[in-house]
């Protein structure tokens, strides 16, 4: 069996990536343990100089030292499906469990790489595995995962300002993809669920995060004490904008 995401990685209509992973895996299982388990994966290399991961990782660890609660990262989507050393990396970079009132956020984080079309399409198909693995959960070992119990999923993507600016068909891409949510039915297909996409900027001022390296990450916000750069982090994924 192949990849859960083959053929879908240019797709933009969340039925057709739905289909392609149905036909890519028409027999889902996994005996993974990891599959949307939530996690505050904290680990970074001290000379890692990736803008998204450390900002992803300052996120983890400022919500494991209670700073953030409620948010996690590096959350896995296919583990176990098919071909599982193809599907390792298929990991929403961050995730926001409303536990109260069972809504969930799945956060595409970019800073520099790729374009938002991209991005878009890439948060699109967590939303679609989802429904799939939500379909499968008694196929797979997912009864216990609080996330199985979500209903509202959002689907975001969360960038600079900057990384928007210039891409000038982002409006209608964006109601191309919420136009093919809303013909796919998320509600038909898995009772009480609802799902929305939206492209998020941070605040205008912060266009990277306020590190130079792995090891300013773990200083500045693995520690129990708020930080001035913390305190950055965290308000700038407070005030996230719809830039649409």
């Amino acid at each position: 069996m192949g990849s859960l995401f083959d053929g879908t990685e240019y797709l933009e209509d969340i039925s057709e990536i739905y289909n392609q992973i149905k036909a890519n895996c028409p027999d889902p299982s996994s005996n993974s343990q990891e599959l949307w388990k939530l996690r505050q994966a904290c680990g970074i290399s001290a000379h890692n100089k990736s803008s998204e991961k450390m900002l992803e990782k300052a996120v983890s660890m400022l919500a494991n030292n209670g700073h953030m609660p409620g948010w996690y990262n590096q959350c896995p989507t296919a583990s176990g499906i098919g071909d599982s050393a193809r599907n390792r990396h298929s990991n929403v970079d961050l995730v926001y469990w409303d536990k109260s009132n069972e809504h969930a956020r799945l956060v595409e984080l970019k800073t520099v790489s790729n374009d938002p079309l991209y991005a878009l399409k890439e948060v699109l198909r967590y939303g679609a595995v989802y429904i799939f693995c939500r379909i499968h959960k008694n196929e797979l070992p997912l009864r216990a995962r609080p996330l199985m119990k979500a209903r509202h999923i959002s689907l975001e993507v969360a960038a600079p300002v900057s990384y928007y600016q210039g891409f000038h068909n982002l409006s209608r891409a964006i109601a191309r993809m919420r136009q093919s949510l809303n013909a796919f039915d998320v509600d038909s297909r898995v009772n009480g669920l609802t799902m929305s996409l939206n492209a998020l900027a941070f605040p205008r001022g912060f266009e990277s995060p306020p590190f130079m390296s792995g090891e300013e990450v773990k200083q500045k916000c693995g520690t129990e004490r708020l930080t001035v750069e913390g305190r950055m982090v965290r308000d700038a994924f407070n005030k996230l904008s719809s830039v649409v």
